[in-house]
Parts: structure tokens; sequence; C-alpha cells
């Protein structure tokens, strides 16, 4: 493990100034970023899968990176502070530190200022392999993720069809103060999965009962092997 692997330094302001310069389109590598906001998300959605993802899984999402790895002189250096930046979200969402949310004001494009960020973060949950409500419990996940989705404004017409103008302003404002105790319960949540028991797969079809015993008998698999 290299050095930059175990760089758990947080960014200085300097340093995030310059990433997030980077991100805005100033890089020369052509890579099509996320904006800050809407990374900061993402990589909280990452921390909080039911799985541990490896950077090289979630560096090219967050980058835009078609052809990876990047290997020009420079990526390298982006990698790294961005591998920093994942481990600055980690303290506070175990709650061990103040959370800072970087948020932009509301373009006419957004609905309200945490929109990119929860977008981001609804994205980042989707790195793993399996959906968190399918691996947890889908009614708890639901209630887990509902302010999330809401200010990403993540649902479809239907469910939106339920609220009217005023209400939906209302709930975006309820959803607001609610948005971080979310994020965090939802980490925690997460990462309980990751020490889920494991399914075992049998590599061969599991017999029957009443199939033919597989040791070649003739009989059926209750009345010979399989008989208890």
């Amino acid at each position: 493990m290299t050095a930059q692997d175990t760089d758990t330094r947080p960014l200085t302001g300097q340093e995030l100034d310059r990433l997030e310069t980077f991100l805005e389109g100033d890089n020369p590598f052509g890579w099509e970023t996320m904006p800050l906001d809407m990374l900061q998300g993402f990589l909280c959605g990452v921390a909080s899968t039911p799985e541990a993802i490896a950077p090289e899984d979630w560096l090219p999402w967050a980058f835009g990176i078609d052809a990876w790895p990047d290997t020009r002189p420079g990526a390298n250096e982006w990698y790294a502070l961005m591998k920093r930046f994942y481990l600055q979200q980690v303290p506070a969402l175990e709650g061990r530190e103040d959370a800072a949310l970087i948020l932009y004001d509301e373009t006419p494009d957004t609905t309200n200022k945490f929109e990119y960020w929860c977008i981001g973060y609804l994205d980042g949950l989707e790195m793993a392999s399996d959906p968190l409500d399918q691996i947890g419990d889908p009614n708890e996940v639901d209630e887990l993720l509902f302010a999330i989705r809401v200010l990403a404004d993540a649902f479809d017409d239907k469910e939106r069809a339920g609220y009217t103008e005023k209400k939906w302003k209302e709930l975006i404002d309820e959803c607001s103060e609610e948005l971080w105790p979310s994020v965090c319960d939802t980490y925690r949540y997460g990462n309980a999965l990751r020490n889920r028991p494991t399914t075992v797969r049998h590599e061969t079809p599991r017999v029957g009962r009443n199939d033919p015993c597989p040791c070649s008998s003739g009989k059926k698999f209750k009345n010979c092997c399989g008989k208890t």
C-alpha cells in the first residue's frame, strides 16, 4: 500500500479550492466531473453502501473518466486528492465531527439548494452491486431515504401527485432539516449490513426429496440418502 493510499489528512482550504476549480472544468484531461456539492453527496453515498467500494471503482464515476485508468502525467495527484476528500467525510458520518455540507445557491434548474447534493448521494448508493433495499428491509430503507429522495426531486409523477405545490414546498423545508440525520442513519444502516451473514451458494442444484437419489440407487432421495 502506498503513502497516497494511507493519507488521511483533510484537504486544506487551498486544496479544496483547487479541487473545486478543477471540477468546474479547469482540468487538462477532458474529464466530465461532478460539481463539488454533488461530489460530496456522492462520496457520502459511497461510504454508506452495504459493501466496501474500492476507489478504483468509484473514482472513474466521480471524475467522469471513460478510459480508466487514465495514466497521463498529473492524473495521480487528483486521484490522491479525491481519496483524501472521501476519507474527510467519514468522521462527520460517524458523528465524530460536525457536518460541513457544501451547498450552492438554487438555480432555475433546481427545486432546492440540496438537490445536487442529494442526487450525488443517491448515485453513490448505486455503486453497490446490490441495491440497499434488496439487502436490507425495503420499508426501513424507504423511510431512511425519504427526505433525501424528496430533496433530490427523485419522486416520480405518481408519488408527486399526492402533494399540492404548497404541501411540496413545506415538505422540502421539513426534509431540509431531516437531511443530515437521515444521511447518518443510512450510513450506520448500510455499514451494519456489511457484517451480515453471507448466503452459502451450492455449486450443484439442491436435490428434492422426491427426486432420484444422486447415488444412482434408483430410489427416491427421501427413501435413500435423504432418509432422516
